[in-house]
């Protein structure tokens, strides 16, 4: 194992925990540093196709027992999740560096504080059948622009949370089993083309399924309010990268 492949186990490891922890922003600490080390943004879509595997594996086996996923929403958010990165996986050829970024770090900025609202209701419960629609199609955009590595997949709990009433915890379990579909659809659309590295895929995928189960111990233990203000401050800390690197 040369030095490049360990510190991307470490990398992965570290950033694995935080999102674990939070609920997401991994993303935003392996895409500045794999584009630090020169692969292309193909290169890193498919490479995180590969840890995420192992990031959503370890974070559901951690969650186990627990009830949080619901099963009301899993199905149609699994198809639309399985559309979306399929059609996100014919637009990556064309994607170049920076394209995001910008738009992305102040949308992460902006709705952090919405976390927080504690109108009524935003609060988890049943939801109307116009908002559960919208919550679709938010996602479904969110979705697809996440796919081609724009890290837009942290602003995925928003539809979940406030759109269609879940709460953090059961947000963020949804997530995890449909960022696993995301990966395995990616992962074989990508893996004819050649743009997976797979000593810096491998790495990753064994750092953050190590970090993963961690991080998600740690969010278990401390509950819905910390899941809530980790999340924020993973958005926050993410949009400043984006909009100062």
């Amino acid at each position: 194992m040369n030095t490049l492949t360990l510190v991307t186990f470490v990398v992965a490891l570290l950033s694995s925990v935080v999102s674990g922890m939070s609920g997401g922003g991994g993303g935003f600490i392996m895409t500045p540093y794999f584009l630090l080390i020169g692969l292309t943004p193909q290169q890193i879509v498919g490479g995180a196709s590969i840890a995420s595997l192992g990031l959503g594996g370890s974070s559901l086996i951690a969650m186990r027992g627990r009830q949080l996923i619901n099963k009301r929403f899993l199905w149609p958010l699994i198809l639309l999740t399985i559309i979306a990165t399929i059609l996100a996986m014919l637009v990556l050829p064309k994607v170049k560096s920076g394209l995001f970024e910008i738009v992305i770090g102040v949308l992460l900025i902006v709705l952090a504080p919405t976390l927080f609202i504690k109108k009524q209701s935003f609060q988890p419960g049943e939801r109307s059948s116009k908002s559960i629609t919208f919550g679709y199609v938010s996602y479904a955009v969110l979705l697809f622009a996440s796919s081609l590595g724009s890290g837009l997949a942290t602003l995925l709990f928003l539809p979940l949370m406030f759109l269609m009433g879940l709460s953090a915890l059961q947000a963020n379990a949804l997530r995890r089993v449909l960022m696993l579909v995301q990966a395995a659809v990616a992962f074989c659309i990508i893996l004819p083309q050649g743009y997976i590295v797979w000593s810096y895929a491998v790495a990753s995928l064994l750092g953050c399924y190590i970090g993963g189960s961690i991080g998600t111990k740690i969010a278990l233990k401390k509950g819905e309010v910390f899941v809530k203000y980790g999340l924020a401050a993973i958005m926050v800390a993410s949009g400043l990268s984006l909009l100062v690197f």
